[in-house]
């Protein structure tokens, strides 16, 4: 129902964003190869203006032999010597206004297409998957940003190598310069929503308390995911709760860590 409006909203966004940057671009282009540009005209009205010399050369002495056709040739070389420099300098002046004359033209809009989730389990599984990258990955940078040392420990193999059990109760081990120790549990949400927290994170919150850390990252799918981080989990959020439960939102975002920011990537 929508379509008129996102198709005039798609053309706007060409013409001001697509088009406009391409030909920035291609103006920046030209401007760059400019004296490589001039420098070529220059040298090709030189080696024309050696040929004309040779030429009014070679026909002036027919001419003086007496040859009409010679004279006109003689004739016609004087005259392009003559308007040789005012030529060159109108190549030179149209190659410096080249790059003004460009500019974004008209986008065909050829079709339009309604996209909505895949239904198929495989393409959910890599989107998962996907988004689990991007919410680890962007942990580990804002930790590595303060000089922690990150050591993932989200799979069984990662953790026994790491000196943990097979199944710690969460994703990541920062240990910062001050030789703090966070058992940090990653969460990514593609958009935004609820999260669960699952039963061994919830022990293993339980037991560390101010050791244990809660980082939820929205918008995994959008360019500018968003990172939120929460202390005590246990205290601030699953006190209450029994086995697995789920966290809206809100209820994480009253629960954050204000004091560093939320992180956007």
């Amino acid at each position: 129902m929508a379509a008129v409006e996102r198709r005039r909203q798609t053309e706007t966004y060409l013409r001001d964003h697509v088009l406009a940057d391409l030909a920035s671009q291609h103006r920046k282009a030209m401007l760059d190869e400019l004296p490589e540009r001039v420098e070529f005209i220059q040298r090709g009205f030189t080696w024309e203006q050696k040929e004309l010399a040779e030429a009014r050369t070679a026909w002036a002495k027919k001419a003086r032999e007496g040859n009409a056709a010679a004279s006109r040739e003689l004739d016609r070389v004087k005259t392009r010597q003559k308007e040789l420099a005012e030529h060159r300098e109108r190549a030179i002046a149209m190659q410096k206004r080249l790059p003004d004359l460009v500019e974004g033209g008209d986008a065909e809009f050829l079709a339009h297409a309604l996209v909505v989730p895949s239904t198929d389990p495989e393409a959910k599984k890599n989107q998962d998957a996907d988004t689990e990258r991007i919410a680890m990955d962007m942990v580990k940078a804002w930790e590595e940003a303060v000089g922690a040392a990150v050591t993932f420990v989200h799979t069984a193999d990662r953790a026994l190598a790491a000196g943990l059990t097979a199944y710690p109760g969460f994703d990541i081990l920062s240990v910062r310069p001050s030789g703090e120790r966070r058992a940090i549990e990653v969460k990514g949400r593609a958009a935004t929503g609820e999260i669960e927290v699952k039963d061994n994170e919830w022990a293993k919150a339980a037991n560390l308390r101010d050791g244990y850390w809660l980082y939820v990252v929205y918008h995994c799918a959008s360019p500018s995911p968003e990172l939120i981080r929460v202390p005590d989990p246990f205290g601030n959020l699953l006190a209450k709760a029994t086995g697995s439960m789920t966290i809206s939102r809100p209820q994480i975002v009253d629960a954050a860590d204000h004091a560093g920011g939320i992180g956007h990537g």
